[in-house]
């Protein structure tokens, strides 16, 4: 690490369990993002200010007016522009030294496969129920960590998902017939503070996994009621027989 990065990072390197060999580790460290709306495009902005070496930008969606009071990443000039392409400029504005590459396409079985293939992590940026699961068998299937993120109104929810998914997964919180697509934040509504609020919350368990500053508490599903000030933390309930999760079943997952 050169003087100027000792300089840039000076304020991190000064936190306990951090440190010198904490900023090495998200040096070497590529993330994947899937999702570059009102939760992945700040939790991209925070990684890239950190010092993460490979951040993956993923999002066949174009900006739109109703986007920019809570993705506070775009400006009025970027309206009808690819959010990857347009993120990854401003990536690449505030740390010229993060590998950012950015794929304005969707993140599908044939996509999924190649987006996947060098990255240690993952964070959900997306805003339905199928891309979630999509996300959850994929990583299941390459042993990699994921973290999910949901805001609707003035509420919110995480959960971090191990590799091994020994704690349970996605599939068995919210399987594939439970859910309704229609339900997001075109259809409820959101209020901006509250998608930063979980975004950041996804931000704070990567760095936690990717240099043990924190510990992560995986498999625990945090809500955030933001409405009446409350929140609460339940483990995940994990399902006998989980076509993801299920150790007995994962070889013949199709």
């Amino acid at each position: 690490m050169n003087d100027s990065e000792l300089e840039r990072y000076s304020r991190q390197l000064l936190v306990p369990g951090f440190e010198l060999e904490g900023q090495e580790r998200l040096g070497a460290a590529s993330v994947l993002i899937v999702g570059c709306g009102g939760l992945g495009a700040l939790a991209a902005q925070y990684l890239a200010a950190a010092g993460v070496g490979r951040l993956v930008l993923v999002d066949a969606d174009r900006i739109e007016s109703s986007n920019l009071p809570r993705q506070i990443a775009y400006t009025e000039a970027d309206v009808g522009r690819f959010k990857a392409e347009v993120l990854a400029q401003r990536l690449h504005q505030m740390n010229g030294a993060v590998d950012v590459q950015c794929h304005p396409v969707f993140f599908d079985e044939t996509s999924g496969a190649d987006l996947l293939a060098a990255v240690d992590v993952v964070v959900d940026g997306t805003d339905n129920h199928a891309a979630r699961l999509l996300i959850d068998r994929l990583t299941a299937d390459r042993g990699l960590p994921w973290f999910m993120g949901a805001a609707v109104q003035m509420a919110g929810q995480n959960i971090a998902f191990t590799g091994s998914r020994k704690e349970g997964c996605y599939h068995c919180f919210a399987p594939q017939q439970v859910g309704s697509e229609t339900a997001s934040c075109g259809t409820l509504g959101i209020l901006g503070p509250v998608v930063a609020t979980v975004a950041l919350r996804q931000v704070l368990d990567v760095l936690g996994a990717l240099t043990d500053v924190a510990k992560v508490p995986w498999g625990m599903l945090r809500q955030y009621d933001f409405r009446a000030d409350t929140t609460a933390s339940l483990p995940l309930p994990k399902q006998a027989g989980c076509v993801v999760c299920d150790a007995d079943l994962k070889p013949g997952l199709q």
